[in-house]
């Protein structure tokens, strides 16, 4: 069974709908400012077919965090090749210092699906290079830097529409040859994906897969599995300072 069948049990009527986007974004500056105490790295995975709208939430995401204390890492996934070095080496070299975060969007598992889409690896490289990440995130775990992976889901008909609707605004310019790979060939990219998240789903480094054929409740449910996450890893209540500091209790920059 495919494992974006599998949704968050929030999937439904996200709790984030009873506050605004700028509480659930302040809140997650009070998180990654724990995270820089505790001197814990996070990495955000935001994979996923697409036109899901990745780029949206990441810019929601990221619109109040301490821009010294971040980064983002989206390379071609078309274009991305390795010069020589091992496969992970492009991601390697923008990894997170302790306390920081990075989001990812465009990932190693995006550049996986489409070279074995566009068969340009063997099946045997294929289980090498997913045994090569799942060792890295392993380690990385292990170190102090901890990785969130979220995979957001379409249905074929939505993202069809989407597409179309990109072609009628004369914005499709702004597809790549993988986005309209996708497109054209949906069946294989889901049967892919299938292999890829069941064969990547770890202790370590779960999946949660989020509908978006609602745009705005995907955004919400990316926030409220980040916060939970954050909250239970750092040990921080972030709803609860954030009230404190809104009576005036502690002042934030």
């Amino acid at each position: 069974m495919f494992v974006i069948l599998e949704r968050h049990p929030s999937n439904q009527i996200p709790r984030s709908t009873i506050e605004d986007i700028e509480s659930l974004q302040e809140r997650f500056f009070l998180l990654q400012r724990e995270s820089v105490k505790q001197k814990i790295a996070h990495i955000f995975v935001l994979e996923g077919f697409a036109s899901t709208g990745k780029g949206s939430i990441l810019q929601s995401l990221t619109i109040r965090l301490d821009p010294r204390k971040f980064k983002v890492y989206s390379p071609y996934v078309d274009q991305s090749e390795d010069r020589g070095y091992p496969f992970l080496w492009n991601f390697w070299k923008v990894l997170p210092r302790y306390g920081e975060f990075l989001f990812y969007l465009n990932t190693y598992y995006s550049r996986l699906a489409y070279l074995r889409s566009q068969k340009k690896i063997s099946l045997a490289e294929y289980d090498h290079r997913l045994l090569s990440i799942l060792n890295t995130e392993r380690i990385l775990s292990k170190d102090k830097i901890i990785v969130h992976k979220f995979f957001l889901h379409i249905s074929k008909k939505e993202q069809k529409k989407r597409l179309e609707d990109a072609k009628k605004k004369k914005k499709d310019w702004e597809l790549s040859p993988y986005d309209k790979d996708q497109w054209e060939h949906y069946k294989r990219y889901f049967e892919i994906f299938d292999s890829i998240l069941s064969s990547s789903r770890t202790i370590d480094s779960p999946w949660l897969v989020i509908s978006s054929d609602k745009k705005e409740d995907s955004k919400l449910l990316v926030f409220d599995a980040i916060l939970e996450r954050l909250e239970r890893t750092l040990g921080y209540d972030s709803k609860s300072n954030l009230q404190l500091i809104n009576r005036g209790m502690e002042l934030i920059p």
